[in-house]
């Protein structure tokens, strides 16, 4: 019997990685303003900048994902 091995989703990773980095942001400047003076808040600015990267990067990779279905929304619409 052959095991058949399951392909990573591209497409759900993105996305996935998008909404964790959606909900660190507010989160990590949220932990900036509360420790805004002690030296720790220069760790949760690294933090805030790194997560703002990878949203970015992951919304770029979502939008040319799903090109084809947001042009055709635009479109019909």
């Amino acid at each position: 019997m052959k095991k058949t091995q399951k392909t990573l989703n591209k497409r759900a990773v993105v996305s996935i990685l998008l909404f964790v980095s959606l909900m660190m942001m507010p989160i990590s400047a949220i932990l900036i303003h509360m420790t805004h003076g002690f030296s720790i808040s220069h760790l949760w600015l690294h933090v805030h900048v790194l997560f703002g990267i990878l949203f970015t990067i992951c919304g770029i990779l979502h939008i040319v994902n799903n090109w084809r279905a947001l042009k055709r929304y635009v479109i019909s619409h």
